[in-house]
């Protein structure tokens, strides 16, 4: 995998696709830096991706890459919903055409460091959850599967709003994946089947219980294990979940036609959270890049198997 990353030390001052000014880096690990930009057109402050991609530049494995990168980060910039982040373009960058991610910059944390101070309480999570569900619903219904749902992966503003990143830009779970990503891949994808919506209510399954429990029920000390773990579906009774531990048992089957769907979670989360879902919304000011034709290469393939049903709603209604 190259390290080769085009934008210099970490001070940033390079121009991104002629506008975007790099101011310096705020976050990054081994899918790629984020820097925060400056977009000297719109004269407002973003989010720039540059991701990493496996092989060289120029050999066959990272044109591959960088071209279902481009290609997927262009579709993605389809989901509109207040909980899903806005990507205002996607650049090819450099001999190589490095694609570059624009996205709305988010000031907060991740759900990952909140949690490494303290777990959720049943009602956040729940109000957390709800909003990532609405975030996925909006993705697949456009044909986007997220693949990537974690803490990481969530952002916590300062005013509260909770806003799932880094849709279309996830990549296949290989050998050398760390063994805290693999903790929320959902249990088919790591079998190397079709990853569908079910895929991410798994993993938005295991974000849940670790926000209540302060860590994933898959997590083990190497990736071999967690990855057994995970295709096992091992998990440890939650302590703390209360209510909503029907609701993880639901979603932590391994037989993806046997979890809860989506209009059931939902139902959950809000009862819980006390909330309603946050519908569709157009953010004033953003440009969308769409990918305007459809082809087989944007499209993913939405079929879902007919489901069974082992946690009817009394569970959560009493």
């Amino acid at each position: 995998m190259s390290n080769d990353l085009g934008a210099g030390d970490d001070d940033g001052g390079s121009i991104v696709g002629g506008r975007y000014r790099l101011l310096g880096r705020i976050g990054g690990g081994d899918a790629g830096r984020v820097w925060r930009g400056w977009d000297e057109v719109a004269e407002r402050e973003v989010a720039v991706k540059e991701p990493r991609l496996p092989g060289e530049p120029g050999d066959e494995v990272y044109r591959r890459a960088a071209h279902r990168l481009y290609r997927e980060a262009r579709a993605a910039a389809r989901v509109e919903h207040p909980g899903a982040v806005v990507i205002h373009d996607v650049v090819a960058e450099g001999e190589d055409e490095l694609p570059w991610i624009v996205m709305e910059l988010v000031e907060g944390e991740s759900l990952a460091e909140v949690i490494g101070r303290g777990a959720l309480g049943v009602a956040e999570a729940a109000r957390v959850g709800g909003v990532l569900l609405g975030a996925l619903r909006a993705a697949h219904a456009v044909g986007i599967v997220h693949r990537d749902v974690r803490p990481a992966n969530v952002l916590l503003g300062a005013d509260g709003r909770v806003v799932l990143t880094d849709f279309g830009i996830a990549h296949g779970y290989g050998d050398e994946t760390p063994a805290g990503e693999l903790e929320f891949a959902a249990p088919e994808w790591l079998a190397g089947e079709h990853a569908g919506p079910e895929s991410d209510l798994w993993s938005l399954g295991v974000l849940l219980y670790a926000a209540v429990e302060g860590a994933s029920p898959f997590l083990r000390p190497t990736a071999e294990e967690t990855r057994a773990a995970v295709l096992a579906g091992e998990t440890a009774e939650p302590r703390h979940a209360g209510e909503l531990a029907p609701l993880l048992q639901g979603l932590l089957v391994t037989d993806p036609g046997a979890r809860l769907d989506a209009d059931e979670v939902e139902k959950v989360l809000h009862a819980l959270s006390g909330s309603r879902p946050e519908g569709t919304a157009e953010r004033t000011g953003a440009r969308r890049v769409v990918a305007r034709e459809e082809t087989q290469e944007t499209r993913v393939e939405m079929e879902t198997p007919a489901r069974r049903r082992p946690f009817p709603l009394s569970l959560f209604f009493g």
